[in-house]
Formats: structure tokens, C-alpha cells, sequence
């Protein structure tokens, strides 16, 4: 896949063709995005289920580079020049390139994980089923709950997160059948959660948390209390402020529950709030985990999906 950065600050798909010459004709998933200066950024598969991206100009040996998206990123060529690729280019480019590989991650060691938390789900009573990678993503695409665990655990092992894993287990173990309840809610019915490194969250975060009816003087006070957890009440339901983290690497974890969930988890199941909260987080880690998943391309087929009907 090529395509061009354009002097407004877009990106667009080019014909598919040969690569321009002297850009690295790398076999496999790619994309390419020309850039001004004669420069060029080339993204591809690594290692099979690594992303590795290479700039320079055509016939010079290449740098490498990491993509972040979480603003824009300056190449710069030398003391006086620098091409810069938007944030949400960068967003697209990764995208083009995720689109055409297979989700990282491996299989068995993710099953293996969940079948010893979800012992009694029919997904784990057929050793053929757990075994045959393209049916068993089949089966989890009919279950919300399986799915989005089983891609937490998968990319969780994946990066060698495995803090992740124990708060999705305990999700599993607390809350799975909770926070994907069908009951109407007029603040869905799911938890929130947002981080800090200072002592408020930021802008677009503290915007969401008053959108709530919690003001920043209520946050404040919340904040000025000598021990954490504390937990807020207001019209829309309840807020914990909890820290993790040790001496130099501590940060603020804020919990938004509706007051039917919190009811639930604190009154009927006796969660603690340091539980709650990581309950939450875990379910939070599994939602941004199906979303990640979308990225990546569709689950090789079946063969019983690929003969035809008769």
C-alpha cells in the first residue's frame, strides 16, 4: 500500500504500483507513505508479528524509527529541515499497515490461561476446539465477554503485561456478567476510568469527570485527603480515587461507577474498593483490547467457512 503526505497535512492512497526505485522492496505486509524532500517512511511486518518502520531517501540506507500516536512526529533531515507527519497521519499509516497482519500474540498460551479462570465455559470442555486457533476465534466472535478477554490476555502475554492479566481475571471473577448488562442506565452500564500522574486529571478527562456532575473543587477535596481510596457520591453515581504504583512511579486511578453497579459490586458481592477499582480497570483493559483487535486483519477462515453451501 503507498501513499503520499500532501502539503495540507492529509494522506493520500496512490495506485497500486511498483515501489518508487531505490525505496526497500521489503516482501510481505507493507505500507509506504511518500514524503517531501525526496524522503520516504516505510512500514512492514517484523518478525511476524512486529511492526518496523525505516525512513530516508531512495538509495541511502535507511533509519529506523518508532511511531507514536500521540501527537505529531518531526524527521528530521538535518540542522535546518524537518518533515513533520500529523497525528492522525500517523494513526492512518499504522492502521494500513496493522490492516494487512494477523493480530499479534499466540494462541495456546492465551487459552491456556483463560480455561484455568472460565473452567466452566463451554469454549474449554472440547480440547479440539481449544486447539484449532481459526475456530476457536470463530467461536469467541459470538461471545462479547470471551472475546474481549481473550484478546486482553493474548496482547497482555504479548508485551509482557502481566498486571493486565490479573486485572482482567478479576473482572472475570467479580463483574464479567455485570458490566455488559442489558438494564438501562441513564449513565450506561459500564464503569469509567481515567489516570494521572498530577494531582487532577487533565483537560479533556476532567471535562468527561464534570460532565458527571463532579466539580473540580469536589475532586480537589478528594485529592487533599491524607489516604486513598476515597469515593465520592453525586446524582450520577459514585467516584473512587485510588493510587498504584510505587516511590517514583505512583499515579492516581479514578473509578466512575453508576450507582446500580456500585450497589451491586459493594453491597450484594462485598467487593473492597481497591477491588472494585481493579475490576473496572481489567474491564476497561479488555474494551481497549476488542478495540485494538478491529485494527488488525479478519481471523483466517474456517474450512468449514470456506465450503460452499450447497
Amino acid at each position: 500500500m503507498i501513499f503520499e503526505l500532501m502539503s495540507n497535512g492529509s494522506m493520500a492512497e496512490l495506485p497500486q504500483a511498483a515501489l518508487p526505485k531505490g525505496i526497500p522492496d521489503i516482501p510481505g505486509p507493507r505500507a509506504v507513505l511518500l514524503l517531501p524532500y525526496n524522503r520516504y517512511l516505510l512500514g512492514h511486518s517484523f518478525m511476524r508479528n512486529y511492526e518496523r518502520w525505516i525512513w530516508g531517501k531512495p538509495g541511502i540506507d535507511p533509519q529506523e524509527v518508532f511511531l507514536y500516536e500521540n501527537g505529531p512526529q518531526s524527521l528530521t533531515l538535518d540542522e535546518t529541515t524537518r518533515v513533520t507527519i500529523p497525528s492522525n497521519v500517523i494513526l492512518e499509516i499504522r492502521n494500513a499497515l496493522f490492516s494487512q497482519m494477523q493480530p499479534p500474540g499466540e494462541h495456546l498460551p492465551t487459552v491456556l490461561i483463560l480455561r484455568g479462570v472460565l473452567k466452566e465455559h463451554s469454549a474449554f470442555k472440547d480440547d479440539v476446539l481449544v486447539q484449532n486457533e481459526p475456530a476457536f476465534l470463530q467461536f469467541i466472535d459470538k461471545d462479547n465477554v470471551l472475546g474481549m478477554t481473550y484478546w486482553a490476555v493474548r496482547f497482555a502475554l504479548f508485551r509482557g503485561e502481566f498486571e493486565t492479566i490479573a486485572r482482567v481475571k478479576t473482572w472475570l471473577r467479580a463483574a464479567s456478567d455485570l458490566f455488559d448488562s442489558n438494564e438501562p442506565s441513564p449513565h450506561g452500564h459500564a464503569p469509567k476510568v481515567w489516570f494521572s500522574l498530577t494531582p487532577l486529571p487533565g483537560g479533556k478527562e476532567l471535562s468527561e469527570l464534570e460532565a458527571l456532575s463532579f466539580s473540580v473543587d469536589d475532586l480537589q477535596r478528594m485529592v487533599s485527603q491524607s489516604a486513598l481510596p476515597v469515593v465520592l457520591f453525586s446524582k450520577s453515581g459514585y467516584l473512587v480515587l485510588s493510587d498504584f504504583g510505587g516511590a517514583g512511579g505512583a499515579f492516581r486511578v479514578w473509578v466512575f461507577l453508576p450507582a446500580f453497579l456500585w450497589n451491586e459490586l459493594r453491597e450484594r458481592r462485598k467487593l473492597s474498593i481497591r477491588d472494585l477499582v481493579i475490576s473496572a480497570w481489567g474491564y476497561c483493559d479488555a474494551v481497549q483490547a476488542s478495540a485494538e483487535r478491529t485494527r488488525y486483519a479478519p481471523s483466517p477462515k474456517t474450512a468449514a467457512q470456506l465450503t460452499p453451501a450447497n
